[in-house]
């Protein structure tokens, strides 16, 4: 749900320094040895004053150029303690080397300042963009300092080590990557001190008025940084780290970095640095984050934050923690679980990727929308998992055991991958992947033909899979279901149309193909179910406002937004124009007067004045609300979202929460806190034939 939005780099030294210094001299590069940064951050004036210290290898000179941000104030530069002469432009800051002799370093001292105060959201709407436009900003309530920022002189060649310390008013706690190696407060100022013996690319840091709670596994130190509010959270979400690192730990390897912490950010991001995750409070009390959020970020630690992303091939990181942690998850609570929760990758790929949205996935750099989410996320989750059902547990996690180790701190594209599988599993498996991996959009596929009859003693079940979308090297099991047990037959597809026959001893109930979700492959509309991502992938979409809407207009047009649907009319019935709804998908604000535009209300649902029941629970309460997706009455492939809110105040509490559930159809608040969330499943379409007994 709140992904790794920004992926950091590591240098790997793959020569022994003698011989890189000497090629380096030989083409006259200028050798970033350490770099010493130190900051004070003053919230009051979102200002951060700032020194950073770069020693050079002994005689180094030439050009030597940094990247800082470009309204950055530059007090003064030095070179080897004598004033320098620099020049800017925009974001990049360069200066030459005077020539020197001698065996000592050479010394490059940057002072600087800047302000960071970029919006802060205060309701975020736009769920699929984590940073919320965010790069820095320095404010009493917080601070947050991305890699994209520019709040330091990052040198054009990563240093061999760099030591950062922050400053701030005391009881300001700060955190960045590296491991903690002081921390005091005196004379009204807090410092903390983080060293990094591989320094990342891109440096990112937060400060705030935290409570640190820390502890250890396997020698690796754990910190919670929270503010005050949320600090009895810290033991669960420590003692949660430890569990997923040692998990992950035995799957894949060591873990990688000096520390793990959990730090609390002041609006609602969900970010995966180098060592540490940085998760907004209102996303931190949320009760299931701690099972599906965290071991998402974790699993980032080996998988984008460790070996990291070669981005010319696009960005598999995604796809391969949302499999390796959201889906693993799953899979580990029962079958039953990570069969559905594979149906519900296919079910948003469906609902939002329109024809327009789509893309290869070897095209994927990060999510921007929902249908980029369902391509990089869910789509090459799926991919991951077809390539380990085809090959077994034991090749493919095997393959990312070596794979980690060969390309740990150094860059991975998805040819890497697929060569390392190929190796483990002694099969090439480039033409299988490369559809999958090259081409937009997925097969469709559909039972045709089935048929049973007598045969012998016992029952022959035949039919034929059909196929669209593309050439694709598949294999699709059809399971036939008679007398209580359940009998499987692996189909290779050779074509537009396969045949198939299944010998069963007793008159079959049911044939169901691909029954475990095996396979990426689009689901025709009737085998979708009715869910907030449908409305989220609708297009046309318009918004009924009744007599009895219980929002404001206001409400419903942030709600529209964060729907991704912000330019949706929002229009009155008593002046809709019934023709113009025809072929739109609503989403209606109360109970509408007209007959045409009321769906069938869900199995259990009534309304009343003044409230709403469900599931045999009243709910009468000023701030309770009920949204659901139904069906549009007499127009086929259309959906309807009904929305009933016993009051404004219920409907602000609920309506920016509703987009976070969107792989549910029917949800009920009460305070803005979930009460109900379910989704109805529909009956199959064209992957289940059901036989008449």
């Amino acid at each position: 749900m709140y992904p790794m939005k920004t992926l950091v780099f590591f240098l790997i030294v793959l020569v022994s320094p003698l011989s890189l210094f000497s090629a380096c001299s030989a083409r006259g590069e200028v050798r970033s040895l350490r770099q010493e940064i130190t900051v004070r951050l003053e919230p009051e004036r979102h200002l951060l004053l700032g020194a950073s210290a770069l020693d050079l290898a002994p005689g180094d000179s030439g050009r030597i150029t940094f990247t800082l941000n470009q309204r950055a104030v530059v007090d003064g530069v030095t070179v080897d303690g004598r004033k320098a002469v620099f020049r800017r432009t925009g974001e990049a800051l360069g200066l030459t080397l005077p020539e020197k002799s001698g065996t000592s370093p050479r010394r490059v001292l940057i002072r600087y300042q800047c302000t960071f105060n970029d919006p802060v959201p205060e309701r975020p709407v736009d769920s699929e963009d984590p940073s919320y436009g965010v790069s820095g900003a320095i404010t009493t309530r917080g601070t947050y300092l991305g890699s994209d920022a520019g709040w330091y002189p990052a040198p054009e060649t990563l240093p061999k080590s760099r030591r950062v310390t922050v400053t701030a008013p005391a009881g300001i706690e700060a955190i960045t990557a590296g491991r903690r190696i002081a921390r005091f407060t005196d004379k009204g100022t807090t410092s903390s001190t983080w060293e990094e013996a591989r320094p990342v690319e891109g440096l990112s840091l937060s400060a705030g008025l935290y409570v640190i709670d820390e502890r250890s596994v396997d020698g690796i130190p754990l910190y919670s940084y929270f503010y005050p509010e949320n600090a009895g959270l810290a033991a669960r979400y420590l003692e949660a780290s430890a569990g997923y690192i040692r998990f992950y730990a035995g799957k894949f390897g060591p873990y990688p970095f000096e520390k793990f912490a959990v730090v609390e950010n002041f609006f609602p991001t969900g970010y995966g640095f180098p060592s540490y995750t940085l998760i907004g409070g209102t996303v931190i009390r949320l009760p299931f984050i701690v099972h599906t959020s965290l071991p998402h970020e974790i699993a980032h630690c080996w998988w984008g934050n460790g070996v990291l992303v070669d981005y010319r091939q696009g960005n598999w990181s995604e796809g391969l923690v949302t499999y390796l942690a959201d889906h693993l998850l799953e899979e580990r609570k029962s079958a039953r679980d990570g069969r559905d929760y594979r149906f519900r990758i296919l079910a948003d790929y469906a609902s939002l990727v329109g024809a327009g949205d789509d893309f290869p996935l070897e095209r994927f750099l990060g999510r921007k929308d929902s249908a980029s989410r369902a391509i990089g996320y869910g789509k090459g989750a799926m991919l991951f998992h077809m390539i380990r059902k085809r090959i077994g547990d034991e090749a493919f996690f095997g393959a990312l055991r070596r794979l980690f180790r060969e390309k740990c701190f150094s860059t991975a594209d998805w040819d890497d991958f697929v060569r390392a599988f190929s190796r483990s599993s002694g099969e090439d498996l480039g033409p299988f992947v490369a559809p999958l991996l090259h081409r937009p959009g997925g097969p469709r596929l559909a039972l045709s033909e089935v048929a049973k009859r007598r045969s012998g003693a016992g029952w022959l079940v035949t039919g034929a899979i059909r196929r669209d979308g593309g050439v694709y090297d598949l294999r699709v099991t059809v399971r036939v279901a008679a007398g209580g047990k359940e009998y499987d037959r692996t189909v290779e597809l050779t074509g537009e149309k396969t045949t198939f026959a299944v010998a069963v001893p007793t008159n079959p109930e049911r044939v169901v193909l691909d029954p475990e979700v095996d396979l990426f492959r689009i689901l025709p509309q009737d085998e979708l179910p009715l869910t907030v991502n449908r409305i989220k992938g609708s297009q046309p979409l318009a918004a009924v406002v009744t007599r009895t809407c219980g929002a404001d207009d206001e409400t419903l047009r942030l709600l529209l937004r964060s729907l991704g649907h912000g330019d949706a009319p929002l229009i009155r019935e008593e002046s809709a124009d019934v023709p113009d709804l025809a072929g739109r998908n609503l989403l209606l604000c109360g109970i509408p007067a007209r007959p045409g535009l009321v769906p069938p209300l869900p199995p259990g649902v009534t309304t009343a004045a003044g409230g709403f029941a469900a599931n045999g629970t009243q709910y009468n309460g000023a701030d309770d609300l009920l949204f659901t997706v139904l069906n549009r009455p007499g127009v086929p492939g259309r959906v309807t979202a009904l929305l009933l809110s016993n009051s404004p105040a219920g409907a602000v509490a609920a309506a920016l929460k509703i987009t976070h559930y969107g792989r549910y159809g029917f949800l009920v608040f009460s305070g803005g806190e979930n009460r109900v969330k379910e989704t109805p499943r529909p009956p199959g379409g064209e992957s289940i034939v059901r036989f008449d007994q």
